[in-house]
């Protein structure tokens, strides 16, 4: 008998993440749209949980455009995070 080891992301699961990791941009999307910032940033926050791209290749194996996407998306997050922190010390 062999033993297989069960990955993560294999066909049932990576699916799944990538259409929760569109669901959570679309709302943040929506949010902006609305402009309302905190719901926006904590949103696109929690979308970086589901990487849309295969997580069992390491961050230096990855192809550049991968790592731009997840790069360009995490600034979104930390320019609505100084966005908000501007606003607050303004008041």
């Amino acid at each position: 008998m062999t033993v297989s080891k069960e990955n993560p992301t294999s066909k049932g699961t990576f699916p799944i993440l990538r259409i929760l990791y569109g669901a959570f941009v679309a709302l943040g999307i929506y949010y902006l749209l609305r402009k309302d910032i905190s719901e926006a940033m904590s949103t696109l926050g929690i979308g970086l949980i589901f990487d849309p791209f295969d997580q069992q290749v390491k961050w230096n194996d990855r192809p550049a455009y991968q790592k731009i996407w997840l790069v360009v998306h995490l600034s979104i997050v930390l320019g609505l995070v100084g966005i908000l922190l501007f606003n607050w010390l303004s008041k």
